[in-house]
């Protein structure tokens, strides 16, 4: 349980939690973690340090401590618990397909297609064409013989992005997810298919929202949020006049940006009367809009974006499938920076469904030197590696770029 406490509650063997928790220095690799003697409470007393939070659950409790909010106390307990089920949940592990470094040089390919595909739609409507529809068939079954190889290349791709080419990678990156999502779901292959074309052509309407409020680094003003709002309007009329789409594929646009609790919009459609493919897509989309780094906020590591995901399932996404998307991706997907036992950093490039905390990782980085080291590719679950996952790092708190050894 994640309980409040007041510096003088702090006892040696108690867990301090990473629950707003600034004064940790910024330069420290980890933020949270069992607290060894009386000399580390007195540093923290040093620095000004008035409250914090533990988590009784993975050391010494306080009786007296206060409980967290409910939202962080659900959070914490129920990530906890989606470690343990998706160990024995999650998809069946691949065996005998291409591993990661394998499918990489075709992933590349298929990515950087993707992305050109969706710019000449883009400059097809600006000169009043239409969408190729065929093309965006075509791209979707690339995407998905990729993913059908080794799904982790595509994913590692995802996270290797450019500010100026949002649009452009985030279409790509919903249709991944969605196509990701669909398959651990086991839905027909032509399902799958008109979900990835949807993800690609999702946002389409955004290139009709004037630059200046798309690009706008500050926050909205009301009728600056009410044109932003249109973009979804705007898609359903480009796409709604073009022939050779699935109605699966047009409603991923229609809907991506509803909510269970009837707050989203255009429509503020209720939780009945949005599909499951709505329902799936506005995940998709929220998962991957939180981890990008935009003009206007810093993308978050995919394991905070996956306890936000469970935060906001409490009232707009639909629960059950927020755990079956953490599942299909595994607790630790594919770009979290974590620590090993041997006190290096690493960055996950192949998830592990069957033993999450046993994915194959590149590590760089010292976190003990706070240096870099020669780059190297481990597996975790061999039987020759005596590693092991730690702890989730913060890059930015670490001052390190993860995108190279992706």
């Amino acid at each position: 349980m994640i309980k409040k406490i007041s510096i003088d509650q702090l006892l040696p063997g108690m867990y301090v939690a990473d629950l707003n928790n600034q004064w940790v220095p910024s330069k420290n690799a980890s933020r949270s973690g069992i607290v060894k003697t009386q000399v580390i409470i007195d540093k923290i007393r040093a620095l000004g340090v008035t409250e914090l939070f533990i988590d009784s659950d993975k050391g010494l409790d306080c009786p007296q401590g206060q409980s967290a909010d409910p939202v962080k106390q659900l959070q914490a307990s129920q990530f906890n618990s989606l470690s343990v089920q998706s160990g024995t949940q999650g998809a069946v592990q691949r065996s005998g397909k291409p591993t990661v470094l394998q499918e990489r040089e075709r992933a590349k390919k298929r990515y950087s297609a993707a992305k050109d595909m969706i710019g000449s739609v883009i400059e097809d409507i600006k000169t009043g064409k239409g969408v190729n529809a065929e093309a965006v068939d075509h791209t979707a079954s690339d995407l998905i013989e990729s993913l059908n190889a080794n799904e982790n290349a595509l994913t590692c791709l995802s996270f290797i992005r450019t500010k100026d080419e949002y649009l452009l990678e985030h279409s790509v990156n919903v249709g991944l997810l969605l196509g990701i999502f669909a398959k651990a779901r086991r839905m027909d292959d032509t399902i799958v298919h008109q979900l990835v074309a949807g993800g690609l052509l999702h946002d389409i309407g955004k290139i009709l929202v004037p630059l200046e409020i798309l690009n706008k680094p500050g926050k909205l003003e009301a009728d600056e949020w009410d044109e932003m709002k249109r973009h979804v309007t705007y898609g359903e009329q480009i796409l709604d006049v073009t022939s050779g789409l699935s109605d699966i594929t047009r409603s991923i646009c229609s809907i991506h940006h509803e909510r269970m609790d009837g707050s989203g919009y255009p429509r503020n459609l209720p939780a009945e009367k949005i599909s499951i493919y709505g329902r799936m897509a506005a995940i998709c989309d929220v998962y991957d809009a939180v981890t990008a780094d935009r003009v206007y906020h810093i993308g978050m590591g995919p394991n905070d974006a996956l306890k936000k995901l469970i935060e906001w399932s409490i009232f707009h996404l639909d629960k059950d499938l927020v755990y079956d998307f953490i599942r299909c991706l595994s607790v630790y997907p594919v770009g979290t920076l974590v620590e090993l036992s041997s006190g290096r950093a690493a960055v996950i490039i192949e998830a592990n469904l069957r033993q999450p905390k046993l994915p194959v990782v590149r590590m760089f980085y010292s976190t003990k030197h706070q240096n870099h080291v020669a780059p190297e590719v481990i597996d975790l679950a061999s039987k020759n590696c005596s590693d092991e996952i730690i702890n989730t790092l913060d890059s930015r708190q670490l001052g390190i770029d993860i995108r190279p050894f992706l």
